[in-house]
């Protein structure tokens, strides 16, 4: 015979379990502020120290420029983001039907439009901030 105990089911282990405290309005927005930190960086409004903005004829400094190793300017760095469904299937008839078709290019262009009028961008990241990018940088595999 059969010499094992029967266990309960996971369902009825998963019921018996107590419910987390709930938490308070204060509580819930301090959480939320420190997930928009970590997953886009918002911090309180920084006063920004504008450099000249850079004309349409002048490329665009590299962050190399400022000695940071590991930034080369033309590597392709992995990056999602999100779209509307129709967007998303325009994206994808484009690529089954246009030979040689990359979003990445029109991407870039975009981004780079969009940061350059965004003073902020121009701004240096504080130093812990900006180990923690060239570290993602240089561990990423690039195609």
């Amino acid at each position: 015979m059969n010499s094992k105990p029967k266990r309960p089911p996971l369902t009825a282990l998963l019921r018996e379990q107590p419910l987390a405290p709930s938490l308070s309005p204060e509580e819930q927005q301090r959480i939320q502020a420190e997930n928009d930190q970590k997953l886009y960086g918002t911090r309180l409004p920084i006063v920004p120290v504008l450099p000249p903005a850079p004309s349409a004829t002048t490329p665009p400094v590299s962050a190399g420029s400022r000695g940071e190793q590991g930034i080369v300017g033309d590597r392709w760095i992995p990056f999602g983001t999100y779209l509307h469904d129709q967007v998303y299937l325009a994206l994808k008839q484009a690529e089954f039907w246009e030979p040689g078709f990359e979003i990445r290019k029109f991407v870039n262009k975009v981004v780079s439009t969009a940061l350059a009028e965004l003073p902020n961008s121009q701004q240096p990241l504080p130093d812990e901030e900006l180990a923690a990018v060239l570290k993602k940088i240089n561990r990423t595999k690039f195609r």
